[in-house]
């Protein structure tokens, strides 16, 4: 075991020096614990190279991926400003918990991934703190954890079992996603699905904060559409820089189990449809949605395009990617600048 840290200590420091070596896929043969198809646990233990001590918040916080984060509030927030129909004045402070605690379960999703991501994310050369060694996955994992509890006790605290079961509901799929034994990020469907309902979960606690149970049928639109762009595009362009990892944790994703030409094409005519749904709905629908409308179709083509032509370019592998979170920013701005009025 000293060996082995050594020697990935080693590596991380040759990669901070620009000399590392071409990265070597894990023998999940003779490691199956690495892989998936041996116990399905993660062995993190020397996995990255010996972290700073410190309480690693900053560290922790850039792990779970800020911009992802972000995302999802918007999400949130967007689904309690259609409920509350235009406009934070209405909303007051009923939104505060639930977002806090709906954030606070977005960072266990997305903390537990790097934790079991270890070995994936130094294949895949991902450069987020645990891989590069700069937080323990111990540390990490008591962080996960404790933002599991607040959230917890942020939706307990709202007196709303609905808001509760949603909480819970998602930090089921969050631990289910990426931990054993579940690990549903092993196939392209289980990943897919996982985040199709994460989606919908997170509009739906949105519009509940805000006190609507039900949803009207521009509520379902925005959140349908937009859950959809998660599972069909966003599942499947994050494939294209992964595909090293994922081979050698034995993993079935869209691009490992169907191959790049086909996972390519998938993402591109997702991409198309879900804007193409989406703007019929809108421009039946009396919202004002066509600007979100317009926003997501101009992104699909653009992720269509990307797909095809970084098609063999390792460099910009995940471009298509970038394009669908710039996309899902642009689409939830576009819905926010219909809705938000100013009070008179």
């Amino acid at each position: 075991m000293g060996v082995h840290t050594a020697r990935l200590s080693a590596r991380t420091t040759q990669t901070r020096t620009g000399t590392a070596p071409p990265p070597r896929a894990f023998d999940t043969a003779r490691h199956p614990a690495r892989g998936t198809g041996g116990t399905g646990r993660t062995d993190l233990v020397g996995a990255a190279a010996a972290p700073r001590k410190s309480l690693g918040l900053r560290l922790f916080l850039e792990e779970a991926r800020p911009s992802v984060q972000l995302i999802f509030l918007m999400r949130f927030l967007t689904g309690a400003v259609l409920a509350a129909g235009g406009g934070f004045s209405g909303l007051g402070a009923s939104v505060v918990v639930p977002g806090a605690g709906w954030t606070l379960a977005t960072l266990f999703t997305y903390g537990i991934n790097g934790v079991c991501d270890v070995h994936e994310d130094l294949v895949n050369r991902t450069g987020r703190p645990i891989a590069r060694g700069e937080l323990a996955p111990g540390t990490a994992a008591a962080w996960t954890w404790l933002c599991a509890v607040g959230s917890v006790a942020a939706m307990l605290s709202t007196g709303s079992a609905l808001l509760t079961t949603y909480d819970l509901l998602f930090l089921l799929l969050g631990y289910a996603y990426s931990a054993a034994p579940f690990q549903l990020k092993r196939t392209a469907a289980g990943a897919s699905g996982s985040v199709l309902l994460m989606g919908l979960l997170t509009y739906a606690a949105g519009w509940t904060a805000a006190g609507r149970t039900l949803p009207t049928g521009t509520d379902l639109a925005v959140a349908s559409a937009m859950s959809l762009w998660m599972a069909a595009v966003g599942a499947v362009t994050k494939d294209f820089s992964h595909v090293a990892g994922d081979a050698a944790a034995g993993r079935r994703s869209s691009v490992t189990a169907w191959g790049d030409t086909t996972a390519r094409f998938v993402a591109a005519v997702g991409a198309l449809v879900v804007a193409g749904g989406f703007a019929t709905v809108a421009a039946l629908r009396p919202a004002p949605l066509g600007p979100a409308a317009a926003a997501l179709l101009c992104g699909a083509v653009t992720v269509a395009v990307l797909c095809r032509t970084t098609r063999g370019d390792a460099a910009r592998a995940r471009t298509p990617y970038r394009a669908f979170m710039v996309t899902q920013y642009l689409v939830h701005l576009a819905v926010f600048a219909a809705l938000v009025r100013p009070t008179p």
